[in-house]
């Protein structure tokens, strides 16, 4: 058995032409390519699929080779899988050739043997490299080709670098060269992850949104710590990879995408004190940069909400058409979807997808705390949680929002910071009675979604100097009647969540 330890990346074509001048400056110890012929099976039930595990027969050069990969885990585009493989000398996969030892607990190999079937194939030219760096043997295999499905195909652009013996820390340094040049993006999909959703095995992505995660009193922060670090880089490849697939290239994912962002963010905030020194504060600088490539979002969404349907939000607004058309006009000033995916194959996105990857493998937090630290780290969650939800209050209840009144502006000003203290709340919730957790949570989510409803006019003021006469008079009225009808709820809602007492104390 062989563990595989590998980084997968998807890249852009131009790739391939870069990367033989790249790899000049390193010890080659082979170099060769090889056409690579792939068939997948399964079950029509999917049992091999559904134990997370891969069964392929691979062709070259005349010979043939099955191999069956299990489970095993994944960290952003990090991937260790137990990997088993046997020659063959036809192409029909014989299961009885793997040791036994190898299926789970209640699998009966030989009964999915008789329901073997292929579904989808993979056909790609593979170039390898093998270097040796200070002692580390590393392999980079780019596959270009195609994965087919029937009549169905998508094509491929992958590098690889697999550790074959050594440092694995030596797989991130040299991935993180590569990554500096651009046209890289870690991916957390496999070919054969590929085959079973372009077969219609495997439903691709849905959009998600981001939920609590579950945690118990006695967990350690520790535990909390990494748990959320894995969701929050978990959702945000997810919407990665979603947005990238949809045809339709929803906002939707993109906004989910930055909630995951913003849940690895604000995890690294609330446990800094316990890792101290450990947090490169770069991630930080980077991820507030992601944020901010992403802040046109919210003006997206509201463009693209007032003008669906021709502009139904406007219906009783005689100047409607003349308000949508410039909306629309609006729109196309936006990021489109080639600049989009400039950034996500970006160096510096790139870099600090690689960089949390390898902090997680590492466990790099470890190394070099203070006793103290130690002894935080391994505390229960609980009681931090109470202080940072403590903290995260306060400054809720000291800012504008704890003021006698506000005007809509005030409101608007308010929406990162109400946004910030909801997904510490989200953070820590499942630690608390779900009913006092809801009943304290609700009336701030009405806060919160009062002020989007509030900013979802500002597109309309900027344009009101470019009206006639008439038509600014009249968008003026439905406006200050909009904005009364809000300011109303969003002050009656705020009056009422003031009021409530913290389900945490």
């Amino acid at each position: 058995m062989d563990t595989e330890i590998e980084l997968k990346f998807l890249v852009s074509p131009d790739v391939a032409n870069r990367l033989p001048t790249l790899l000049q400056s390193y010890q080659i110890l082979k170099q060769d390519q090889q056409h690579l012929a792939n068939t997948y099976f399964d079950t029509a039930d999917l049992a091999l699929r559904k134990m997370d595990a891969g069964l392929r027969i691979r062709s070259q050069n005349g010979e043939m080779e099955q191999t069956v990969k299990l489970a095993g885990s994944q960290v952003g585009g990090l991937h260790q899988r137990p990997e088993y493989n046997v020659p063959l000398t036809v192409h029909t996969p014989d299961l009885s050739l793997f040791p036994a030892r190898i299926w789970p607990e209640g699998v009966n190999p030989a009964q999915i043997q008789q329901s073997l079937q292929p579904l989808f194939s993979t056909d790609f030219l593979r170039r390898r490299w093998l270097l040796v760096i200070d002692g580390t043997e590393i392999e980079l295999a780019l596959d270009e080709g195609e994965v087919q499905a029937g009549d169905r195909r998508e094509p491929i652009h992958e590098l690889e670098l697999e550790l074959v013996k050594g440092d694995a820390s030596q797989l991130f340094e040299l991935a993180e060269v590569l990554v500096k040049e651009g046209g890289l993006r870690l991916g957390a999909v496999s070919k054969a992850k590929r085959g079973y959703q372009l077969a219609g095995l495997s439903p691709k992505p849905r959009l998600q949104m981001l939920e609590p995660l579950v945690l118990k009193p006695e967990d350690t922060c520790e535990q909390t710590m990494v748990a959320l670090l894995h969701k929050g880089l978990c959702h945000w490849q997810h919407h990665e990879e979603g947005w990238l697939a949809e045809s339709d290239s929803s906002l939707d994912w993109l906004a989910q995408l930055r909630e995951g962002v913003s849940l690895v963010h604000q995890t690294l905030l609330l446990f800094g004190e316990q890792l101290s020194h450990r947090v490169n504060s770069g991630w930080i600088d980077d991820l507030l940069w992601l944020q901010q490539q992403l802040s046109w979002l919210d003006r997206a969404q509201m463009l693209t909400y007032l003008t669906a349907d021709k502009g139904h939000y406007l219906r009783r607004l005689d100047c409607r058409k003349t308000l949508t058309c410039e909306l629309m006009a609006r729109q196309e000033l936006l990021p489109d979807e080639a600049q989009l995916q400039a950034l996500l194959y970006s160096a510096r996105y790139g870099r600090l997808m690689l960089g949390l990857t390898h902090w997680l493998y590492r466990q790099d937090w470890r190394a070099g705390l203070s006793p103290t630290q130690v002894t935080q780290l391994a505390a229960p969650v609980a009681s931090l949680a109470r202080q940072r939800l403590d903290d995260s209050w306060h400054v809720l209840r000291h800012s504008a929002l704890g003021e006698p009144r506000l005007d809509g502006e005030r409101y608007i000003q308010q929406k990162g910071k109400l946004r910030r203290n909801l997904m510490v709340g989200l953070c820590f919730s499942t630690l608390y009675p779900e009913a006092e957790r809801i009943a304290f949570r609700m009336p701030w989510l009405d806060i919160l979604r009062g002020i989007e409803d509030l900013d979802m006019l500002s597109p309309l003021l900027d344009l009101r100097d470019e009206l006639n006469e008439q038509d600014a008079a009249e968008l003026d009225e439905w406006l200050a009647r909009k904005q009364r009808f809000l300011l109303k709820a969003l002050e009656q809602s705020r009056a009422q969540a003031l009021l409530l007492k913290p389900y945490w104390r």
